[in-house]
């Protein structure tokens, strides 16, 4: 159900865009998983609203696992890649130090949340697709916290917010991110926006905590 939610958002993004010319339909990669993560948070949430608490549960963790990865993970990802092309520029680097920088952004990004001993030295090979002349991971967190802070900002409002969230899914095409949100009055630059973020991801892990004590006190 998740995939389906999160292609039918492409869908909706793709329709959105369809009296745009060929040109000015041309996403870049910080926008093109818009709405394809808020189609998928809609969908995890209508069904939170109906589930016995062991779906809900299940639901949860699973968001919640997504949500570590792309998070978490990906910004270790991050670090490694832009960490390899500042060194590749004075040469080649061998697979030993390939390892070290990996282990570096693991440490700098999961600090006391990972035990050491489950660092992964060549996470880095696993999806060698990742890393190539241009960021590749960035663009996954910036989609998830990004369509987050609009679902966000659609409970604050959800009366004025759709017309604005269709007009910005047509326009993904015609401006950098920054200057494409101010239009609709957020600031990427602005903390408050990623903190509004993260703060439904940690209603997610204090809502799973509570299931979870709850099945234990039963």
């Amino acid at each position: 159900m998740g995939t389906l939610a999160h292609e039918l958002g492409h869908a909706y993004h793709n329709l959105a865009r369809a009296n745009r010319t060929y040109i000015q339909r041309q996403t870049p990669m910080t926008l093109a998983e818009t709405a394809s993560n808020f189609c998928e948070i809609m969908m995890r949430d209508a069904a939170l609203s109906s589930a016995p608490p062991a779906e809900e549960l299940a639901i949860i963790e699973a968001s919640l696992q997504d949500a570590c990865q792309v998070v978490v993970d990906i910004t270790s990802r991050y670090l490694f890649e832009k960490a390899v092309f500042e060194r590749r520029q004075a040469r080649e680097l061998a697979v030993e130090e390939l390892n070290a920088i990996m282990m570096e952004s693991q440490r700098a990004t999961y600090g006391a949340g990972l035990d050491s001993d489950q660092l992964h030295p060549y996470m880095w090979a696993a999806k060698p697709h990742y890393y190539g002349a241009i960021f590749y991971n960035f663009p996954y967190m910036f989609g998830l916290l990004f369509s987050l802070g609009l679902y966000a900002r659609y409970q604050e409002t959800p009366e004025t917010f759709l017309a604005d969230y269709d007009d910005l899914l047509s326009a993904t095409g015609m401006a950098d991110a920054a200057t494409l949100a101010a239009r609709y009055d957020i600031d990427l630059h602005d903390p408050a926006f990623w903190r509004s973020s993260l703060d439904l991801i940690v209603a997610d892990v204090n809502r799973f905590v509570a299931l979870v004590d709850a099945q234990v006190e039963n």
